[in-house]
């Protein structure tokens, strides 16, 4: 019987060919109470999630889901940061090794792949926990353009036009895909803004202030990842006040 029952601790197949280590894994990461929206334009990439500060005496610019991983490139984080921050340093490290030998930066997609291999490997192995969070990276590729792409802690690495993760996925999912077949051109770089926020108001039914969301965003004109100012968002929040 306790041979039987060992695929809930271990990560063996269950009966039912599932890894049940997996799929906590993603129910931690829904269970977290965070969405994340990334949002693929014409010109631009951008990642927008909520902004939550568990104490006022905490010092709010501390808190954040949104990294910058080269000078081009950002990750998004949707679930555990803490989980997050050694994955973080492995993808800096990875992305600077790279440069080191091939003389320009890593594209995105491959370090999506360098962290869905991780990620896979680790379900491999008995006594190496699974990662509680997604990672989604965006950039802007010299050859592709806007990438975005998402990698989960089974391992699966995907590029997206709009993607989500979170509390609130499959709502958010349903959203994008409508607003994606209003405009299937694409978004400018204003647009794909405002549909991400946009898109994470309408799951969460709240009006967000400046400080209670994240925006980043890198586009062919800048192509440094960067994150929006309070002011920017302010602004941007006003222009979907007036739509709606």
């Amino acid at each position: 019987e306790k041979m039987s029952q060992s695929y809930k601790y271990l990560n063996v197949f269950s009966p039912e060919g599932k890894l049940l280590q997996i799929e906590k894994a993603y129910n931690a990461i829904k269970n977290y109470g965070l969405t994340t929206i990334a949002v693929r334009g014409k010109d631009a990439v951008v990642v927008c999630t909520q902004k939550k500060v568990p104490d006022k005496l905490i010092v709010k610019e501390s808190v954040t889901n949104i990294f910058k991983i080269t000078d081009t490139i950002g990750v998004m984080v949707t679930g555990s940061v803490t989980d997050a921050k050694s994955m973080i340093s492995f993808f800096r490290m990875v992305s600077a090794e790279f440069k080191f030998k091939n003389g320009y930066h890593i594209p995105v997609h491959v370090l999506a792949q360098k962290a869905s291999e991780r990620n896979q490997m680790i379900t491999q192995f008995i006594g190496i926990r699974l990662m509680r969070c997604s990672f989604t990276f965006v950039g802007i590729d010299e050859e592709k353009g806007p990438q975005v792409y998402k990698v989960d802690p089974s391992g699966h690495s995907l590029g997206y036009k709009a993607v989500a993760a979170g509390t609130k996925e499959q709502d958010a999912v349903n959203y994008l895909e409508k607003q994606y077949k209003k405009k299937p051109e694409g978004w400018n770089n204003d647009e794909a803004i405002q549909t991400a926020i946009m898109c994470l108001q309408n799951v969460i039914s709240t009006d967000f202030k400046n400080d209670e969301i994240e925006v980043g965003i890198a586009t062919t004109d800048n192509v440094f990842f960067r994150t929006l100012t309070e002011d920017e968002i302010e602004e941007h929040l006003n222009t979907i006040a007036d739509m709606n």
